[in-house]
């Protein structure tokens, strides 16, 4: 009997873990203000583990202590951004873009959002000139501080998409860039189109998120 107690207790205990699960959250940096290395998640009394914000990938899962939370740098609890998960959703990805008083601007995406799938591209302009392009046959275009999901349409021509990104200057439009990506059921990609601090002229930077497939029961 006690015997069949336990082994009953163990699936209890499992769901009710399930149950009490949180969000978790993966955090890409387009880059981080000078003097910002760790980070640390914190609501009330409650805080993550520090972290420091990847650039060229995206980080392991994080539990933050609530849907709100502040983030603050782990030596000093510096404040530099305020971030509020939706109430729908549980993966997310969370976007740090710097600003120029040394804080983080924070954009969240529902990693499980059926919108945004495997294959797909998430594009955010975060310049001060309207960002156009193509991606396969899908044509976009991104006003300044705007973002949105870009899925590819259109024949690829042995396993690629042309892709296309400009600038609209004053004189008209500037290429950016003019490449051909490959089609992966099991990669979705973040573009941040910035002005490069160097040559003081819009550039851009992609970063691919791998997806693994899901294998039929």
């Amino acid at each position: 009997m006690i015997f069949r107690l336990i082994r009953l207790a163990v699936p209890l205990l499992a769901l009710l873990q399930l149950a009490h699960a949180g969000p978790t959250v993966r955090v890409l940096s387009e880059s981080l203000p000078a003097g910002v290395e760790e980070l640390v998640m914190l609501a009330d009394d409650k805080a993550s583990e520090p972290f420091k914000p990847p650039t060229k990938y995206l980080s392991d899962e994080i539990e933050p202590p609530a849907r709100a939370f502040e983030l603050r740098t782990s030596t000093d609890r510096r404040l530099v951004g305020r971030i509020a998960l939706p109430e729908e959703g549980d993966r997310f990805i969370l976007l740090l873009l710097s600003k120029p008083d040394g804080t983080l601007h924070g954009i969240v995406l529902r990693a499980d959002q059926p919108g945004f799938r495997p294959g797909d591209n998430y594009l955010f302009n975060r310049t001060g000139k309207s960002v156009v392009g193509y991606v396969g046959t899908t044509r976009f275009r991104l006003k300044p501080g705007a973002g949105r999901v870009v899925r590819p349409s259109g024949r690829a021509d042995e396993g690629f998409h042309q892709v296309g990104f400009g600038v609209e200057e004053d004189a008209g439009t500037r290429a950016l860039s003019m490449t051909r990506w490959p089609v992966d059921s099991e990669v979705r990609s973040y573009v941040f189109f910035f002005n490069n601090p160097r040559t003081g002229r819009v550039d851009y930077r992609a970063v691919d998120e791998f997806i693994p497939a899901v294998k039929p029961e």
